[in-house]
């Protein structure tokens, strides 16, 4: 399960705000702040079969590292985002670029894309490039990750920007984990985020806002 708050970041200059705040100066160490260079494209049938079951196919190339990820059965409410997820590390060029279902075969991620799609071809529906600073947040009372994503979406009929704040919980007490993302949204007066990355690449599901 992934659980993640999503805000809209409006002003590049925040990020440097955020990320020095004394708010969270016992709570990360900086010199560990990591920068990852993101390219993801996501995969369908021609149908769009898995899109409308709610579920997201996405290869990404995280620097040298190589991805395939399957979400589904997700939930959002004011910025927080909920979902199944399941993370599998691939090593083959080939099969990132041509991916099937059969990767997932010893997982639950499988039997959700076989219902979904079966065995139909899959081909690319949208595409990204952003890049990622990333540290971990301990509080004592829960483990986060807050990242910062900045680049550009690309689907077939619409390219956008992005440019937004993510805190995604680890483990711990779940109601820290809130309470600080709440309050870093607050403090900056940031929008909660409802539509994902995907969703962004689809001209009907997000008001381009």
């Amino acid at each position: 399960m992934e659980t993640e708050f999503k805000y809209r970041i409006d002003d590049i200059r925040l990020i440097h705000e955020i990320i020095n705040d004394p708010l969270l100066d016992h709570f990360i160490n900086r010199s560990q702040i990591e920068e990852i260079e993101m390219h993801a494209v996501y995969f369908d049938t021609e149908e769009q079969d898995l899109r409308r079951a709610g579920i997201a196919y996405r290869i990404r190339r995280e620097n040298d590292r190589i991805t395939a990820t399957i979400k589904w059965a997700g939930n959002v409410e004011n910025g927080l985002h909920s979902r199944e997820e399941f993370n599998l590390v691939i090593n083959d060029e080939a099969f990132a670029d041509n991916p099937n279902i059969d990767v997932f075969e010893s997982s639950d991620a499988y039997d959700v894309l076989f219902q979904a799609a079966g065995h139909k071809p899959l081909v690319k529906t949208v595409e990204m490039d952003f890049t990622r600073q990333m540290v971990k947040v301990d509080t004592g009372l829960s483990i986060s990750a807050l990242s910062f994503d900045v680049g550009t979406v690309a689907g077939r009929e619409r390219k956008s920007d992005i440019m937004e704040m993510e805190l995604e919980w680890y483990h711990g007490n779940e109601e820290d984990f809130r309470d600080v993302a709440l309050s870093i949204a607050d403090k900056y007066g940031l929008e909660a985020e409802n539509a994902s990355k995907l969703q962004r690449g689809f001209l009907e599901e997000y008001d381009g806002k």
